[in-house]
């Protein structure tokens, strides 16, 4: 079970880490960024889905496909993937998808925009592969109503991830590091650690 104090040495340990960022600011154009990863601490990541509150029995472990990786498992072209993969025998795994790039303003973050895809696929399925479409949105608003956003929210930027700490040898065990710094004022603000697998 984790406690304040565990999240606060945790976040201290990410703050040590950020001046030491290997790919000096520029981790959203990185190629290092490619790949698939698995999250390893958040705060507020259960904004993005109460599922992540579920006790560990039952908690899906929430990884992520970039660049290739999300490619290869037929997310497409510049796409990227979340999926949440339950330790329950037949459940489906959840895949979310969008497209992503690089702010032409500022290597170290990525911008998210449409069109947004919710998919279930096969148990076992690792995320890869077709799967059944439960919702599909061309705009940032018309996805944000479908997860009961504020008429606020809905009229939000785009979202945007900034990546502050980026491992490049490309081998596993990879830290990253992110935080939403624009967008769906519901997000904005949480904060990542990923592994990469």
């Amino acid at each position: 079970q984790r406690t304040g104090n565990d999240d606060a040495a945790v976040a201290a340990a990410m703050e040590r880490l950020v001046p030491l960022d290997p790919s000096r600011g520029a981790a959203a154009t990185s190629a290092a960024l490619g790949g698939r990863w698995r999250l390893l601490w958040s705060a507020n990541a259960d904004a993005f889905s109460p599922l992540l509150n579920l006790p560990p029995p039952l908690r899906p472990e929430s990884l992520q496909l970039l660049g290739s990786a999300a490619e290869s498992a037929g997310c497409g072209t510049g796409r990227i993937a979340q999926l949440l993969d339950f330790p329950l025998p037949f459940f489906p795994v959840l895949r979310l998808t969008s497209s992503a790039r690089p702010d032409p303003d500022d290597p170290r973050t990525l911008e998210i925009f449409p069109p947004f895809r919710l998919e279930t696929l096969p148990a076992g399925s690792g995320g890869s592969g077709g799967g059944r479409t439960l919702v599909e949105s061309g705009s940032d608003a018309g996805f944000r109503a479908v997860n009961a956003r504020t008429a606020e929210a809905q009229a939000a930027p785009r979202n945007r991830y900034e990546i502050s700490y980026l491992e490049e040898s490309g081998r596993p065990g990879d830290l990253r590091i992110s935080r939403v710094v624009a967008g769906d004022p519901v997000i904005v603000g949480s904060v990542f650690l990923h592994q990469r697998l």
